[in-house]
């Protein structure tokens, strides 16, 4: 973290308000936190993750996203190579067809940006499903399939959130600048001290932009401190603050959809959702950037949760409240032990079995057809679960009341994990497999006499059933431990449990 420390205390942030935070996160089933960053005035006043994650390993943080990819268009705005008002076909210079449906020359970069592309739905399901690897992977160009979609509406007249929109943002990045990474490296993830950003793209080797890229919540933190500096970072100006006056403000017309939640009825600007209390990038099952500026205030957090307005309320009810309040250094010190023992409590060994069971996979299993069956089978410091993809298979180590990590591999794709579980009596073995450079979890239920393993999600990912579909690094990546070869991939950067200091 290339923030300066300090405490809450120190800043004017009463610790009870983020103890009492992370108290209702324990106290709700449906929200697991696995990291946590706060900052006041430029200084992190709070940081932890809940192991076996930590702040400092990436992790896939789906629509959030969109906010590199804005970001990059931002800096090629600033550098004069193109306006938000020019028609978006316009830079992407041989990819667009020749007989492109002529509605698409009144779509703007700042329609892209806006959401308000003239859509009326999200028009990526006309484009391909996401959740198919084959057609992620397929041969062809994304981009004739966008534009073959045209818009509905006049652009402009209509919000929809809408995954083509940033798409196409991040195709004139790389018609530009080379990519959004090549073009925010020099100018954005080096100054913030951000590493290696693993970013899933199309067959063409183009970030997606809408989803893929992946980040720690340190990074997270300094995006969001960026963000609230309005281009600053440290004292120096990295991008125009005009970018910001424009693009945290809310853009119409606002979904009414009766269903949204109240900090989703607020607007949308450049990639930031309007909320009540400022403004903030996010990204399914809990990827949150959220910049307060009355307050001085950024937070980062990474999770995995099925109702995102949960965290929210949470924030406004004890986290706000606590800005500018009084507090004791006692809360203080027990702020510094929650943040140092938050954790996500690994399954141990239970019952005496010590034989080896092989099992066919349950009809009731959702983890893709590929995946068949598993085998069981003790090792000294736990046990090892086998499981079978496509005829092949791959290994995960098991901790016995700890995580241990593994990396599967398949068809040139590394997925490193970590592992915990045992028999929980003499005739149910579970291990809980945790992906863990994502938010997502699978477990995998051994019935040991009626023969049957359950292969279930927690939270099925937006990619599909197949765990393959999440992996975003190839062989040379990792080495055996589940590590990044290189520096700054995955690797630890300090201290990255917990501290309010």
């Amino acid at each position: 973290m290339s923030l300066p420390t300090s405490t809450p205390l120190d800043h004017g942030i009463d610790p009870a308000g983020l103890l009492a935070f992370l108290d209702g996160v324990r106290d709700d089933d449906g929200l697991e936190l696995h990291g946590l960053a706060v900052a006041r005035h430029g200084h992190v006043v709070a940081r932890g993750g809940a192991d076996p994650y930590t702040v400092d390993r990436v992790q896939l943080v789906y629509s959030l996203s969109k906010v590199l990819t804005t970001t990059a268009i931002a800096f090629l705005w600033q550098d004069g190579r193109l306006g938000l008002d020019d028609p978006v076909v316009d830079h992407l210079g041989d990819l667009v067809p020749a007989d492109v449906d002529p509605r698409w020359r009144g779509v703007s970069i700042r329609h892209c940006l806006t959401m308000t592309v003239g859509h009326e739905v999200d028009a990526w399901a006309a484009v391909m499903d996401r959740s198919d690897p084959a057609a992620l992977g397929a041969r062809g160009d994304w981009v004739a399939r966008a534009l073959a979609v045209p818009p509905t509406a006049a652009p402009g007249s209509v919000f929809a959130y809408n995954q083509v929109a940033t798409y196409l943002l991040s195709v004139v990045v790389a018609h530009l600048a080379g990519g959004v990474r090549a073009m925010l490296r020099p100018r954005l993830l080096d100054p913030l001290g951000i590493g290696e950003v693993p970013w899933q793209t199309d067959p063409q080797g183009r970030e997606q932009g809408f989803s893929g890229a992946h980040l720690a919540t340190d990074d997270v933190l300094a995006l969001a401190q960026f963000v609230l500096d309005r281009g600053t970072w440290q004292g120096q100006r990295l991008l125009d603050e005009a970018w910001f006056d424009a693009g945290t403000v809310a853009f119409g017309p606002i979904d009414g959809d009766p269903d949204t939640s109240v900090d989703w009825r607020r607007g949308y600007g450049f990639a930031f959702w309007m909320q009540e209390h400022g403004f903030r990038g996010d990204g399914a099952f809990g990827q949150f950037l959220c910049v307060l500026p009355d307050k001085d205030l950024a937070i980062a957090i990474t999770s995995e949760q099925v109702h995102m307005q949960a965290t929210l309320d949470l924030l406004w009810a004890h986290v706000v409240p606590a800005v500018d309040r009084p507090g004791t250094t006692a809360d203080q010190e027990a702020l510094g032990r929650a943040l140092d023992e938050l954790a996500v409590a690994p399954l141990a060994n239970i019952a005496d079995v010590s034989d080896e069971v092989t099992a066919t996979r349950s009809p009731a299993s959702d983890l893709g057809p590929a995946w068949t069956g598993a085998a069981v089978r003790p090792r000294e410091d736990g046990h090892i679960l086998e499981l079978v993809r496509a005829g092949e298979a791959l290994v995960v180590a098991v901790g016995d009341g700890t995580w241990v990590s593994s990396v599967l591999r398949s068809g040139g794709w590394t997925l490193p994990v970590v592992a915990s579980g045992g028999w929980v009596d003499r005739e149910t073995f579970v291990a809980e497999v945790r992906v863990i450079e994502t938010p997502h979890t699978f477990r995998a239920t051994v019935h040991r006499s009626a023969g049957p393993v359950d292969l279930a999600w927690r939270m099925m990912p937006l990619t599909g059933p197949d765990p393959f579909g999440l992996a975003v690094r190839r062989d040379a990546d990792i080495d055996a431990d589940g590590d990044a070869d290189q520096p700054g991939v995955t690797g630890r950067r300090g201290n990255s449990r917990g501290s309010c200091r």
